[in-house]
């Protein structure tokens, strides 16, 4: 299934989960605190049955939550950590992207050499580069367009012959002209490391990524699952949840064969950043999106999903093989990472690691100190003296109590003496204007009225506006 795309999109070389099924999970917390987030964890975890979830959160370089839940297994499984591997699908193809990358800075190869120095008997060998491969615009057809382990992939294969296969006959499109997501082209690029290096794809990400980052549970293409391997889960259609058969050897290589933990890849997303992995050049190389032959952008770098949210950048990578789903997402300008693993394929964990994210990107509120009660409390005073036909003799500001004419004072008595005390009041949302603190409100009432209200105070309490109008 080896996903690409950390955000909105989804883009997959198998299956793609089905839309939210089962209970309705719980409201993310309104601001971000640790505690608030492992809670949110929790609970959706609970409400949705995730077999097992694991969730990392990195703010400003520091890291703010660490939250397993669940098993690795439904029978004699083991608790889910922080720690625990799971297989993390395309996120692997940002690691074999370094890879090459850091063969690269040695000067063993480029990222504009053809495909034809190591294979060139392919399709388009003379045209297509390790460029292409990275960022999907090879033209080469993908292999696992199916959102099932079908016949073909339960049997095994040689990377070789994978190549061959797939990106030795017909293709989809000439290079650059087109970006279409495709695992074929991370095949090939995971054999001309092997090729590059002398090493076999796995033995080079550990001894150079792996082991000098401390990321102790990650692995290359571990032998079949046993006892100390978490097990994937499927629900076909309606049925229940079922062990989901892994993908026969030799599919998943370089273009999805890792595992690893949250603790591990969120230290890996750190040092990436921080530029500790690749020097300056290659990481522009791996984080630059592809400007395609007719000039469009295809937001996607070498290995990683590089857009925009909220006005800043952000680099992510989605990935799913049979059984397992995991989402990675960086944010280099805050240093702040959030990854979200699961080992249940039919359980999206996308919409949680979304709301998580905008968690964190959400700036704290910059309100001016207000001295006096609080703004809901202080807005329960005003509407007992606007109920009376009044305004306080003091802390007033002159604009307002111009405002208020002796008309506008009898209105609002005349309504809010009608519905009586509020039943409750919050404040929907607060933010700084002109050195004001600005609440805005809403009131509701015993008899089903609400009204929206708004409030601005100044730092030494007084009040400069509160208006309130009907829902």
């Amino acid at each position: 299934m080896l996903s690409a795309l950390a955000f909105t999109l989804i883009l997959s070389c198998g299956q793609t989960p089905p839309p939210d099924a089962g209970k309705t999970p719980p409201k993310p917390p309104a601001e971000f605190t640790a505690a608030g987030v492992e809670g949110f964890v929790r609970d959706t975890a609970k409400a949705r049955g995730f077999v097992g979830l694991q969730v990392v959160v990195v703010r400003e370089g520091k890291p703010s939550v660490a939250v397993g839940v669940g098993s690795t297994a439904q029978q004699d499984g083991r608790p889910v950590t922080p720690d625990t591997p799971f297989a993390i699908g395309s996120v692997s193809k940002q690691f074999t992207c370094a890879a090459l990358l850091l063969l690269a800075q040695e000067g063993k190869l480029s990222p504009t050499d053809t495909v034809a120095r190591w294979y060139p008997k392919l399709t388009n060998a003379g045209k297509v580069t390790l460029l292409d491969l990275m960022n999907h615009t090879s033209g080469y057809p993908d292999y696992y367009p199916l959102d099932f382990v079908d016949r073909r992939m339960a049997r095994p294969i040689s990377p070789d012959d994978l190549i061959q296969k797939y990106a030795g006959g017909k293709v989809d499109f000439e290079p650059g002209t087109k970006y279409s997501y495709s695992n074929t082209g991370y095949t090939l690029l995971g054999r001309v490391v092997e090729r590059v290096s002398g090493k076999p794809l796995g033995e080079f990400l550990r001894e150079r990524i792996f082991a000098p980052l401390g990321m102790r549970s990650a692995t290359f293409e571990p032998p079949e699952q046993g006892a100390a391997l978490a097990r994937g889960y499927r629900a076909l259609g309606i049925a229940e949840t079922e062990s989901a058969p892994p993908e026969g050897e030799g599919w998943l290589n370089g273009a999805g064969g890792i595992w690893c933990s949250s603790n591990d890849l969120a230290r890996w997303a750190l040092a990436l950043m921080d530029g500790k992995v690749l020097d300056a050049k290659y990481l522009e190389v791996k984080t630059r999106p592809r400007i395609l032959n007719n000039g469009k952008k295809s937001y996607y770098g070498s290995g990683l999903s590089v857009r925009e949210l909220n006005g800043e950048a952000v680099w992510g990578h989605t990935g799913a093989v049979s059984g397992f789903h995991a989402n990675l997402t960086m944010m280099p300008r805050t240093r702040s990472v959030v990854v979200t693993l699961a080992n249940a394929e039919h359980l999206d964990d996308g919409k949680l690691h979304r709301e998580i994210v905008a968690l964190v990107q959400k700036e704290p509120a910059s309100l001016p100190k207000v001295e006096g009660p609080k703004a809901v409390d202080h807005a329960k005073e005003l509407v007992a003296r606007l109920a009376k036909g009044e305004l306080p003799a003091d802390k007033i500001g002159e604009e307002y109590r111009f405002y208020m004419t002796p008309e506008r004072l009898k209105a609002y008595s005349r309504t809010l003496a009608s519905l009586g005390e509020p039943k409750s009041v919050e404040a929907t949302s607060q933010y700084e204007r002109g050195g004001m603190e600005v609440s805005m409100l809403r009131l509701a009432f015993k008899d089903g009225t609400a009204l929206l209200g708004s409030l601005y105070r100044l730092p030494d309490g007084t009040v400069e506006q509160f208006l309130l109008t009907k829902e």
